[in-house]
């Protein structure tokens, strides 16, 4: 009995080590299982808080969109859309002696009228046989398009030919009729004048044959072409213009000349420099 009872204690005490190493090893097993969920749990809130921040921070964005090649931006200035490219908006010194020439000329053109011509809008009559230098304003459908398309039309005529403030720019560019609107809207739009675009530049850019036009969206404006600057008081411009405003006895008349105006001015009514080019 003694013998039995002694193995069967032993036999119990080896049971009880196994069991309680069963019991340890599965204990650590849970533990690792759950510290692996921890884990899993984490770097899913993680990712979600890191995914959520990236679309809400623009800086990030931004800094992707660097990355990207060189695109062209555009910005709004004034109600104009202004297009930032990299092609060149320079004119040529030949282009531009050009276009100060063929404006020149409609300023120097001599007429004399053989019947007393009225210009309506300015209420101005240009009286029969008298001598006038530079071609006549007007509004009306009656356009030229150069000193000797004038001098052919107001010959024997009763009916006055001219030019107003954006027919004379239009004559001094070489493109269609143009008009105060229509010069903005192409700016605005970035539309083509035949082959050619007329784009706004920045005061500091202002050349010899860019031209200075302000209008007001609805066809209320007016525009003069650029000469230059003058050498001693860099606020005074020298222009070619077509303008009515004339002051009773009317001087100057309403005809096509050469105007000195205010930088300054012309800035604080919100003329806009602008230029025609190939681009």
């Amino acid at each position: 009995m003694n013998k039995n009872n002694s193995y069967i204690k032993k036999s119990s005490f080896t049971y009880c080590i196994k069991n309680n190493r069963n019991v340890k090893v599965s204990s650590v097993i849970k533990i690792i299982l759950n510290l692996i969920a921890v884990l899993i749990v984490f770097l899913y809130i993680t990712t979600i808080f890191l995914h959520t921040t990236s679309a809400q921070n623009p800086d990030n964005k931004n800094a992707n969109k660097n990355n990207i090649g060189n695109l062209s931006s555009f910005s709004l200035s004034n109600n104009d859309v202004i297009y930032n490219t990299k092609v060149s908006l320079s004119m040529s010194d030949v282009r531009k002696k050009e276009i100060l020439n063929r404006a020149k000329a409609m300023t120097t053109v001599k007429w004399i009228p053989k019947y007393n011509l009225i210009e309506k809008k300015c209420s101005y009559i240009f009286i029969k046989g008298r001598t006038y230098q530079g071609v006549p304003y007007s509004m009306d459908s009656y356009q030229v398009s150069s000193p000797k398309d004038f001098l052919s039309k107001i010959n024997n005529s009763k009916i006055l030919y001219g030019n107003d403030c954006s027919g004379l720019v239009s004559v001094a560019w070489g493109i269609s009729r143009q008009t105060t609107l229509s010069l903005y809207n192409d700016i605005k739009n970035g539309s083509k004048i035949g082959n050619k675009y007329v784009r706004q530049i920045s005061w500091n850019d202002l050349s010899p044959a860019d031209a200075l036009l302000i209008d007001n969206g609805k066809g209320k404006g007016h525009i003069m072409l650029y000469i230059n600057s003058d050498k001693k008081n860099s606020d005074n411009l020298n222009v070619y213009e077509q303008d009515i405003s004339t002051i009773i006895p009317f001087e100057p008349i309403p005809v096509a000349r050469e105007d000195i105006r205010s930088k300054r001015t012309l800035m604080k009514k919100g003329y806009i420099p602008i230029r025609l080019t190939e681009n």
